[in-house]
């Protein structure tokens, strides 16, 4: 199996750094969610909700990441693996569309897509807010982009030591313990060209 040229150990405390900047931003976000639902109201609620399970959800794909540095099992990093491209996918997405409606000047097609239809602001602020927005996702993505390349060298290295471990381990399942008896029925140096499996078949041959 191909493996990064990076060892093992620093992937393990890169990992590690993946988990506290991914906890950072899940905070940030939460911040931003509460102060957003604060700001705009009840027609900010249903993207609140999806805001706050979407965190919760990322924050248990960490966990996760966490116990596999920690217990050395790569399995467990496949959710975090699938949460990271889902989230890649998404925030390059809602860029992407959140571009094209201020090419066409559709700035209440952003407010709506912000869930702050109800809330009053002006086509000017409405674009700047679509500018940071692009900026601030496409940045993200890029981060998790160099995120997901670690955590990937990591599950490869784990899925490498767990083959090696489980080679080791059949090995000495199946090694001899002791030495095999030497007698007429399993044979010894001593017996020079006798036959080892007794008279009848000795006589047959």
């Amino acid at each position: 199996m191909a493996r990064s040229g990076i060892p093992c150990a620093n992937l393990k405390i890169a990992g590690f750094v993946v988990a506290i900047v991914e906890v950072i931003l899940c905070a940030i976000a939460v911040y931003g969610l509460c102060r957003n639902f604060h700001l705009f109201g009840s027609s900010y609620f249903f993207w609140f909700i999806v805001g706050i399970i979407s965190v919760f959800v990322i924050l248990l794909a960490i966990l996760l990441l966490i116990y596999a540095i920690k217990s050395e099992k790569a399995r467990f990093l496949i959710p975090h693996l699938s949460a990271q491209i889902f989230l890649v996918i998404f925030l390059i997405l809602i860029a992407l569309i959140v571009t094209i409606l201020l090419l066409f000047g559709a700035y209440g097609g952003i407010r709506n897509l912000l869930g702050v239809s109800n809330y009053y602001m002006s086509d000017d602020a409405t674009f700047i807010m679509g500018i940071m927005i692009i900026i601030i996702y496409l940045l993200v993505a890029i981060l998790e982009i160099f995120f997901i390349y670690i955590v990937y060298s990591l599950y490869k290295h784990l899925c490498h030591y767990e083959k090696m471990a489980n080679a080791e381990e059949n090995r000495e399942k199946w090694q001899p313990v002791g030495e095999l008896p030497k007698d007429n029925k399993h044979g010894a140096p001593t017996m020079g060209d006798q036959y080892p499996y007794g008279d009848e078949r000795r006589n047959f041959v």
